[in-house]
């Protein structure tokens, strides 16, 4: 199976089925549905948290204070959610009540936690270069672990238990689970979740040293003043020859992609930002030409129209600036309601595609997408 093995990827069908695809490591397969569903009213254009510092120095315990900084640096696509705010956001509060309730229930006794009550913060970073299809999840909130030993355990018949730098860890073959601290659960392939440790323990750089990550977060910060809230979603994505040649075949776009970032701001207003980096102005230029055709070709397509969701595609505003194209997207407080209900709505269809699939089984999805 793929990479994190059903357990391993507590919120939603698993990303490395496909290991290189960034359509099946989309966020809308990571996050719950109701999430997904706001990245389809946002344009999927999720948001991330500035990298911090972290000290080169060997710690005594883990630090677990910023979820960026437990990715290692070789991450290429990296998802973050701050799933408390999200909870409490006018926004999308409705939408992540909208998740099917029995189906729900049933991943959190399988998984043993809640996926939207339990977490409080994730992340999920895709880290190739250390194993083909790897990747990490790091789960932050009221993790019980004996709860999530137990279906760890069930899921995995032969799971042995030991110690990484002092750090608990399960694993069975290549698949594994560590309790980082009493909050925070790391899962993935063992040479991931050891490498994650690494980072918590200041051994070995994180994706928050990285300078590509900090220079895009600087972007998308321009023109936020000096507020320090933290935005709602995050995302970034080091474009790798195999991912460039990915999108070219499934989209026919990317080719000149190298970095790719966004954020979403949840206040009174919904704020959205995206850029991503080629390597001159022409290139950029010409991709912010394809793009708005993309955008004006969606608006008119049947689920678009059923969802009423033309507004938000036109609220779009792309611009070419140096070697980067810039989108964004900004939908103000008195239009909240109507776009709350809008995302409700989209959460409702993927909670029920989610139950199709879930219904047909396992391994008939395993088979579609090996």
């Amino acid at each position: 199976m793929g990479t994190l093995k059903g357990f391993a990827s507590p919120f939603g069908p698993p990303p490395a089925t496909r290991p290189h695809s960034l359509r099946s490591a989309s966020p809308c397969l990571v996050l719950p549905g109701a999430l997904g569903a706001l990245l389809v009213a946002s344009c999927a254009t999720p948001a991330w948290p500035g990298p911090s510092a972290v000290s080169a120095a060997t710690r005594t315990a883990a630090d677990d204070d910023d979820l960026w900084a437990l990715a290692p640096a070789e991450a290429e696509l990296l998802v973050w959610a701050d799933m408390a705010q999200l909870r409490e956001s006018a926004w999308t509060k409705a939408a992540l009540g909208k998740t099917d309730s029995e189906e729900r229930a049933a991943r959190a006794a399988a998984r043993g936690f809640d996926e939207v009550d339990d977490v409080d913060r994730l992340l999920y970073a895709t880290v190739p270069p250390l194993r083909e299809g790897a990747s990490i999840l790091v789960a932050q909130g009221r993790m019980d672990r004996e709860r999530l030993s137990a279906a760890f355990r069930r899921q995995h018949p032969q799971t042995t238990a030991s110690d990484y730098r002092g750090v608990g860890v399960l694993a069975e073959a290549e698949e594994a689970i560590a309790f980082l601290t009493q909050r925070t659960v790391l899962s993935g392939p063992l040479v991931a979740v050891r490498a994650a440790i690494d980072c918590g323990f200041g051994l070995a750089r994180s994706a928050a040293n990285e300078s590509w990550l900090s220079a895009l977060q600087a972007m998308l910060r321009e023109g936020r003043g000096p507020s320090r809230r933290l935005p709602a979603m995050a995302a970034a994505v080091r474009v790798s020859p195999t991912m460039r040649g990915q999108l070219e075949a499934e989209m026919g776009e990317g080719g000149t992609l190298e970095q790719v970032g966004a954020r979403l701001d949840l206040g009174r207003d919904l704020d959205v930002a995206m850029v991503g980096l080629v390597p001159t102005h022409q290139q950029a230029t010409d991709l912010a030409a394809r793009v708005s055709a993309v955008l004006r070709e969606q608006r008119n397509r049947p689920l678009v129209l059923i969802l009423g969701l033309q507004p938000i595609l036109d609220g779009v505003r792309l611009a070419a600036r140096e070697n980067r194209v810039e989108a964004r997207l900004s939908i103000p407080e008195d239009q909240r309601a109507e776009i709350a209900d809008r995302m409700a709505l989209v959460a409702q269809q993927i909670a029920r595609r989610r139950a199709s699939i879930a219904g047909k089984g396992e391994g008939a999805v395993e088979g579609s997408t090996r």
